[in-house]
């Protein structure tokens, strides 16, 4: 069964500001990348054109208040803070993302494609219930997984989230959601934006437990992402036993990423999201939606999503050797301890 690549020529159209790191070249990057290796037109891979989200789809995530605000702001540019501009588009192509992140989700749910990548602009974890900011404006990833759940009756997804910086706006709203497990790798907050994601944010209410942060140490590779993977995530999936796995897929952990000081390969990413379709194969049918989050090192970035892809069609990639076991992993499973077995 082929894989979905979701993409949009209309995504380079969201030009945030001279110099910003989340421009239209980061895209074009990536299909450059694709084509190059030959992944764009192969017969393993289906691309899919999407269609914009509707409102009552994004409000599935975001206070209603909150969705007109980003509305009225597009109509005056008025920005949502200095690192989120606003154009007079941006409305548009905003609900334009979550919708190709929804048709990720739907031709994956409804067994068309085995799984996809919604390569949406702008991005969208930052984006909590009520407010912006980080680049993003609605949470394409909050909004997919609340539209299947509504769509498909699924009671259990898993969320991962391996950017750099961690997914305040998704943590936010998933917090008291026993339905969905959040599990986020990223720098430690107290050297990297957003400032959260330390190990004692697990959730509240119906919800804790499900939130799961592993703040990395800056330095931190893949011996230290493997030992995570392998030590927390694996058993998480083990007794969550999810109906669908969807990563918010960053690329900004990479050695080479210019706003970030973690260590991942460019081969990481092709282990990672390896782990990921084998836990996904295990537990079901393979069901998993990548989304595409930062990166801003154009080749690290394009190399990333081109080693996602081709662990997605079926190539196999294998973690490091040499696993270094992180202390923050005996601070997780201390903090997860009333509710994981780990």
């Amino acid at each position: 069964m082929v894989a979905a690549l979701v993409y949009s020529e209309k995504y380079l159209q969201h030009k945030p500001s001279w110099g910003h790191p989340e421009r239209p070249e980061r895209l074009k990057a990536i299909v450059e990348g694709l084509k190059r290796a030959k992944l764009w037109a192969s017969p393993n891979v289906r691309v899919v054109e999407p269609k914009p989200a509707k409102r009552e789809d994004i409000e599935l995530a975001h206070a209603a208040d909150y969705v007109s605000l980003v509305e009225k702001l597009s109509a005056v540019e008025r920005p949502i803070d200095g690192d989120t501009p606003v154009r007079k588009n941006t409305f548009e192509l905003a609900l334009l993302a979550a919708g190709g992140t929804i048709e990720a989700g739907r031709i994956v749910m409804s067994g068309r494609v085995k799984n996809s990548f919604a390569l949406v602009r702008p991005p969208g974890h930052h984006a909590a219930r009520a407010r912006g900011g980080g680049f993003c404006y609605f949470n394409n990833i909050a909004v997919m997984v609340q539209s299947m759940k509504r769509e498909f009756k699924l009671r259990r997804i898993f969320v991962i989230d391996w950017d750099a910086h961690h997914g305040n706006g998704s943590q936010d709203i998933f917090y008291e959601d026993p339905s969905v497990l959040y599990m986020s790798l990223h720098q430690h907050p107290l050297t990297l934006y957003p400032g959260t994601g330390f190990v004692d944010e697990i959730g509240a209410g119906e919800g804790e437990g499900y939130t799961v942060n592993a703040p990395m140490e800056p330095g931190s590779g893949n011996a230290e992402y493997a030992a995570v993977m392998q030590e927390i995530f694996v058993p998480l999936c083990e007794q969550f036993k999810p109906e669908l796995f969807a990563v918010s897929a960053g690329f900004d952990a990479h050695a080479d990423d210019p706003l970030t000081s973690l260590q991942l390969s460019t081969e990481a990413y092709g282990w990672l999201a390896g782990l990921v379709l084998e836990q996904a194969e295990r537990w079901c049918r393979s069901k998993t939606v990548f989304l595409l989050e930062g990166g801003y090192n154009l080749e690290a970035l394009s190399g990333g999503v081109v080693n996602i892809v081709k662990a997605m069609t079926g190539e196999k990639f294998s973690p490091p050797t040499e696993v270094r076991r992180p202390k923050i992993i005996d601070e997780i499973k201390q903090a997860l301890s009333k509710k994981w077995n780990l």
